[in-house]
Formats: C-alpha cells, sequence, structure tokens
C-alpha cells in the first residue's frame, strides 16, 4: 500500500520577515481541522544543533559511535543523528510518519509551493526571482497590487491565515481523492 503524500508548504523571507510567526499561526489553525502538521526549519548558521541530553543515556550512545538514537516515552519521541538530514530524506521519515501537511521554514534554494514574506520591500524582486511556485506574498508595507500571485498585508492575519489553511485542506483533500 502506498503511502499519501503529505501537502508541502513552503515559507521562505529574510531574517526576521516572520516565518516562525506565520507558521505557529498556522499550524494552530490546522490543529483545528485535525490535520497532523510536521514542520522542517532550515538552521542556515552551520554550527552544531544543541542537544538537551547532556549526562543522558542517549548522550552516552552518541558519544559511543550510534549513528542515530531515538529515546521514547508515552508522550513523545526524540530522535537524533550524527549527520544533516537531506529535505527529501525529511520528507520521506515524515511521509512514513503519516503527515497531513509538512510546512517548511527556510531552504530558499528548494522549490516547493511557497508563501514569500516581506517585511519591508528590500530584496523583494531577488526572492521572488528565486521562486518558482509562488502562493501568496505577505507584506508589511504598502503594494502596488498585481494580478499574478495573492497578495496580503501583515495586518490581514484573518485573510492570509484562511487562505493558506484553505489552500492547505483543498490540497489534502485532493491527495485523499475525497
Amino acid at each position: 500500500m502506498a503511502l499519501e503524500p503529505p501537502v508541502i508548504l513552503q515559507v521562505v523571507g529574510y531574517q526576521n520577515s516572520g516565518k516562525t510567526t506565520l507558521i505557529t499561526k498556522l499550524i494552530k489553525r490546522l490543529e483545528k481541522h485535525r490535520l497532523q502538521t510536521g514542520v522542517i526549519k532550515h538552521h542556515g548558521h552551520g554550527d552544531t544543533l544543541e542537544l538537551n541530553d547532556f549526562g543522558k543515556d542517549t548522550e552516552r550512545h552518541r558519544n559511543a559511535g550510534a549513528y542515530i538514537t531515538s529515546v521514547t516515552s508515552a508522550k513523545n519521541s526524540i530522535l537524533s543523528l550524527n549527520s544533516e538530514l537531506s529535505i527529501d530524506q525529511v520528507i520521506a521519515i515524515y511521509t512514513v510518519l503519516k503527515m497531513d501537511c509538512i510546512l517548511i521554514e527556510g531552504y530558499k534554494k528548494f522549490q516547493y509551493p511557497r508563501v514569500v514574506l516581506f517585511r519591508d520591500n528590500k530584496g523583494e524582486e531577488d526572492l521572488l526571482s528565486q521562486s518558482e511556485h509562488v502562493i501568496a506574498r505577505i507584506h508589511g508595507n504598502q503594494i502596488e497590487q498585481s494580478t499574478d500571485n495573492t497578495h496580503f498585508y501583515w495586518a490581514e492575519e484573518e485573510k492570509w491565515l484562511d487562505y493558506l489553511s484553505s489552500y492547505i485542506l483543498k490540497c489534502h483533500k485532493e491527495r485523499k481523492g475525497s
């Protein structure tokens, strides 16, 4: 039996453009529709991610050379690897875990249906020229309306949340064949 692919929506913007804020608000909206949503965040700083397992068995396992460690309980699970995963590998894991939707924060070089965020109009053309499938643009400042994409202002939170959640729900329904 083939696994249903999750709906993928990418959120891109420069630092402090509101990516995490948008994603957290959208997750809450999707939760109301009972969609299981996973998030993939790109940590583009090149340093090692910190784990909070100092002195725990998982740290000892990792330091002994384990490539992958996991710990599970009745309430949650934690998985850690001693290498970087490609975005395709993470999507495959989330697919096996039967996520309905994956929200990707960052990864500007990869092309998935995306929302492009701007707090001001700086770098807008540069970021848009790197984007192939723009679902919506969300701006902080006044913009000249265009017919090529859906535009929102940050202050129109209910409008863009309705639009994005409707997009995801429609895609999810189409994938489920209902």
